[in-house]
């Protein structure tokens, strides 16, 4: 059987399901309670506390830091380190993937990294102008663009501008991306006060140390009142963001203004007469960066590049460890299915879930490259089941999987087969849980942190949504039949429907036991 696989070198299975096993044989002893909670249930629950119980650990938080400054000889050793990053990436790709696959990827961050180091030499500044539509972005890039430092295209020197449009179906969090690793430095226009989404986009740029000038467009279209107004009120909510950014006023198309004459004869004569526009607070600070930032301007790019090749290097191992760590999860899943489905008392069940999710701790830790020790896996187990109490995903698996059973299983599927099925969706989720939680660390550079159970159950509570649906629920019957059956039966169509023995625990008594177990109260 799936259980008996997994028990040697697994010392958390071996105690918590050792215990269930004994327990259960006492409770064909004991008369049943009216509730249904069994004497043996209640000594489960009692071994269950002082086996699990420990002091929570402390949650961290991650606090978003603005980008210090950096030169040129910085960056050239962040890229040097890269060599060593890429090593240990092909170090442990070598044990999980194929060796083409391997020499495939690793060719390509190499050539990514030699691209770095000709991107540091780069003489031509990139500024880019975003705004959203009719803010006048295309004029203000004519007149960029006519600069004397300016250059039509990426030359040995010069300045090259790139018009960003931004609209509400953009993809802003890619929008930014590229604004960060492409650009030196960002013009963002608006045409009136900062909404939400501005601010947002402003902060974004503004913690990763990009470069950012704010530009009030189209000032001719508010009386000098107004103007002051709106600019006033920009400087105090930038002064909220975590790197300083100037602000400044413009108008690139001018709306025409009527002049009136006065001739030798006294004769009044009127006509409209368009201003010239009013670009010099944008170009005049543009033509600095030409002349003296381009090289610190660059080394900050590049620097953001170097970040974000890391990050990618860092989800090429999360991709082979998540691969690495799926059949981990599918073996215990199936053990704790195995487990519900022949165990006669529903605390105990429980309890053996718990034990299996912190063998499941365990095992993805180290899948991980972030191994835990034994206390901290029993720890972090116990809480966990207490998050998904609270999160009602008891109630949930118990609802969806009876009335998905009554649909799709056959008539092996009686006694124990809706606890069966919630066991193995239980443990899938807070397995899928986890690795997301897990990959997250690691590409935010926390693995070192202490782990937050609260944010594990903010990674379940997001993934509950795509276990709910009909295709995953049949496909998790299906492989329990598999699993499960004493003989393999082919999969089923959507139309069969088999008797359920509806006198399992409701899901209000599952979720009271669990609840019982993991917060460490005696019955």
């Amino acid at each position: 059987m799936v259980v008996r696989k997994l028990l040697f070198e697994r010392p958390i299975l071996i105690g918590g399901l050792g215990l269930a096993a004994t327990l259960s044989l006492l409770g064909g002893l004991q008369d049943v309670f009216a509730d249904g909670t069994t004497v043996a249930g209640l000594v489960a629950t009692g071994a269950g506390v002082w086996w699990w119980r420990r002091q929570r650990p402390e949650t961290a938080t991650v606090e978003i830091k603005p980008t210090t400054p950096v030169e040129r000889e910085q960056v050239a050793a962040a890229i040097a380190t890269l060599k060593a990053d890429l090593d240990a990436l092909q170090q442990e790709l070598s044990a999980l993937e194929a060796e083409e696959l391997v020499a495939a990827t690793m060719a390509r961050f190499e050539q990514q990294r030699q691209e770095l180091l000709t991107e540091l030499d780069r003489a031509a500044l990139k500024v880019a102008i975003a705004g959203y539509p009719r803010s006048g972005k295309s004029l203000l890039q004519t007149f960029l663009t006519a600069l004397p430092s300016a250059s039509p295209e990426a030359t040995d020197a010069g300045l090259t501008v790139a018009e960003i449009a931004l609209t509400a179906a953009t993809a802003h969090p890619q929008v930014m991306a590229d604004l960060l690793q492409q650009q030196d430095a960002v013009i963002y226009l608006v045409t009136e006060d900062l909404t939400d989404s501005v601010f947002a986009d402003l902060k974004t740029l503004t913690a990763a140390g990009q470069r950012v000038l704010l530009c009030l467009n189209k000032r001719d279209h508010y009386l000098p009142d107004e103007q002051t107004a709106i600019l006033d009120k920009m400087q105090a909510q930038l002064r909220s963001l975590p790197q300083t950014i100037a602000c400044v006023a413009i108008t690139t198309a001018p709306r025409p203004i009527k002049v009136r004459t006065h001739d030798a004869a006294g004769q009044v004569t009127e006509h409209l007469e368009t201003p010239d526009p009013e670009v010099a607070p944008i170009t005049t600070p543009v033509q600095q960066w030409c002349e003296q930032e381009v090289p610190h301007l660059v080394a900050q790019t590049v620097m953001r590049q170097v970040h974000q090749f890391r990050r990618d290097i860092q989800t090429t191992l999360n991709q082979a460890r998540h691969r690495q760590a799926l059949p981990l999860v599918e073996q215990l899943q199936w053990a704790a299915a195995g487990t519900a489905f022949a165990s006669p008392v529903p605390s105990l069940d429980l309890l053996a879930a718990i034990a299996i999710n912190g063998q499941l701790v365990m095992d993805l830790s180290k899948a991980y490259q972030q191994p835990l020790a034994l206390d901290q896996a029993k720890t972090i187990a116990a809480e966990l089941a207490t998050v998904v109490v609270k999160l009602g995903v008891v109630e949930v698996s118990t609802q969806l999987l009876t009335a998905a059973l009554k649909s799709h299983a056959a008539t092996f599927v009686v006694g124990g087969g809706v606890q069966a099925f919630s066991a193995a969706y239980l443990t899938r989720l807070c397995g899928e849980s986890l690795m997301a939680y897990f990959e997250e660390r690691a590409l935010s550079g926390q693995a070192e942190t202490a782990i937050s159970v609260d944010a594990i159950g903010q990674k379940l509570q997001a993934l509950m949504p795509s276990t709910q649906r009909a295709e995953f629920l049949q496909t998790l019957i299906n492989q329990g039949r598999q699993k499960l059956s004493p003989k393999t039966a082919p999969a089923l169509a959507p139309g069969e429907t088999a008797a359920l023995n509806l006198s399992q625990p409701t899901p209000q008594i599952l979720s009271t036991q669990m609840e019982t177990i993991s917060s460490g109260e005696l019955v």
